[in-house]
């Protein structure tokens, strides 16, 4: 890999930000939800990986039905060589010896992914997610990850499936210079959640919930060393032929 070659991945709208879901007491609580709006920062990558960190807002205490503001993560390449890049939705406990019990009434109430360049888009949108279930081309797919009892996409289904081949939970994709990916999502509390995902449940804690990205260059040496630097990432050089058609469109 050439190590003075720096490619630039300018991350707009949401990267890595702090969510703390939390339960209310009880389920039957007309209280509303309190501080659920993410606020935009910036978050700039280099072929060999994230060279810092934004830390851009927290969610208050949810109830069942609860959703979040829609979020627009727009992943640019600003640098001057075509680039790959993997990333994907990040849950840890937001207490001390916690769990991530909660992630599993957390869903994805809606996701789209935009694929634009300078004077338009490289190929149609795709609203993959709506109202919880799959919708587009693949709702077949992502129709597998809905919990059978809560009836939607939970964020832990989804982080457990290898939808795209390149690891549990990870999206990717490659831009020419100046392209770019614009993922927009809402995430909820669902309906359905019962009373196993109140706050003094057993193994119930608040949850912070983050979405991080890595770039490296298109090149078969460059994605074996991001492969074996970063555990949730698995098999990338088996995508090269991939990320390169997805240039070519561009």
């Amino acid at each position: 890999m050439r190590r003075n070659i720096i490619i630039s991945l300018v991350l707009i709208g949401l990267l890595a930000f702090g969510i703390g879901f939390g339960t209310f007491a009880w389920f039957t609580s007309s209280a509303t939800s309190q501080n659920n709006t993410f606020t935009a920062g910036t978050l700039k990558l280099n072929e060999n990986g994230m060279s810092g960190f934004t830390n851009l807002g927290n969610i208050g205490n949810m109830a069942p039905g609860d959703v979040t503001n829609e979020v627009s993560l727009v992943i640019e390449n600003t640098g001057s060589l075509n680039l790959a890049w993997f990333g994907g939705f990040r849950v840890t406990p937001a207490v001390e010896n916690g769990t991530t019990k909660l992630a599993e009434a957390i869903y994805i109430k809606y996701a789209k992914m935009e694929f634009l360049k300078e004077g338009g888009t490289w190929e149609n949108a795709d609203e993959f997610i709506k109202d919880g279930v799959g919708a587009g081309d693949y709702s077949s797919y992502y129709n597998t990850l809905i919990d059978d009892d809560l009836g939607v996409i939970t964020l832990k289904n989804f982080l457990e499936a290898n939808a795209m081949g390149a690891g549990p939970g990870v999206q990717m994709g490659a831009l020419k210079p100046g392209s770019k990916y614009k993922f927009t999502f809402v995430l909820g509390f669902a309906p359905n959640a019962g009373n196993e995902y109140q706050a003094d449940a057993q193994g119930i804690n608040p949850i912070n919930i983050s979405y991080a990205v890595d770039a490296t260059q298109i090149d078969l040496g460059a994605l074996e060393t991001l492969d074996n630097r970063h555990p949730e990432y698995a098999g990338l050089t088996n995508h090269l032929a991939w990320l390169n058609a997805q240039i070519a469109k561009q």
